[in-house]
């Protein structure tokens, strides 16, 4: 689940920037500062949406050090997307993008995840953690967005980026490069449950990438 949430919180960096009816490209130089106010406000946000953490057990400074450990983790995986789509606004004058909206990308993100955990068999057993993942979610993304001024809003524009399946598997893709394979999200998950998150310890063993 703490993988699929990572793929969450990178793809949901860049659609924040980018939030159908054609607006215009964003410049890469307005985008730029926008972008690193997002990535700098994720740690923040997780903290002023621990309250979601709380609710299933967790001691959030103990949950927040297993997080925090793999921040560079994290970064090279934003980084990662970055590359990706480093064309997706403008150096020039720019055309017209179709314009974008965060809520569509997460159902797709929730839909990753579902077949995930499908694909796992451990679906039943998480489906009350999996509730309180969409409320952290919706909080994080309100959150980071409020921290950073809601600049994407503000900036009036958009980026040029594929179909929102496509940006989750490529967040997930990215995730996996910046290190998060199996025994790193096995020890991140032992580390949420010993937190107190005790519905995870019969789970943990069984995380695996798909």
């Amino acid at each position: 689940m703490r993988f699929a949430l990572v793929c969450c919180a990178v793809a949901a960096c860049l659609l924040n920037l980018a939030t159908a009816q054609m607006i215009r490209q964003c410049s890469c130089a307005e985008v730029g500062p926008c972008k690193n106010q997002y990535a700098n406000s994720v740690i923040p946000c997780a903290d002023q949406c621990q309250k979601h953490a709380a609710s299933v057990g967790a001691n959030y400074p103990q949950l927040r050090a297993c997080l925090v450990s793999h921040e560079a983790q994290f970064r090279a995986a934003m980084t990662c997307m970055e590359q990706k789509h480093s064309q997706s606004c403008s150096n020039g004058g720019g055309g017209m993008v179709q314009k974008r909206y965060p809520e569509t990308l997460k159902i797709a993100a929730m839909s990753e995840i579902d077949s995930m955990l499908n694909k796992l068999g451990i679906a039943g057993q998480v489906k009350g953690l999996m509730a309180t993942g969409k409320k952290l979610f919706s909080c994080m993304r309100k959150c980071v967005d409020a921290k950073a001024g809601g600049c994407g809003k503000k900036l009036g524009c958009g980026l040029q980026l594929p179909a929102d399946s496509v940006l989750v598997q490529q967040a997930k893709q990215c995730a996996i490069q910046a290190g998060f394979n199996t025994p790193t999200l096995q020890s991140i998950c032992k580390c949420a449950a010993a937190s107190g998150i005790s519905q995870l310890n019969a789970i943990c063993p069984r995380i695996q990438i798909v």
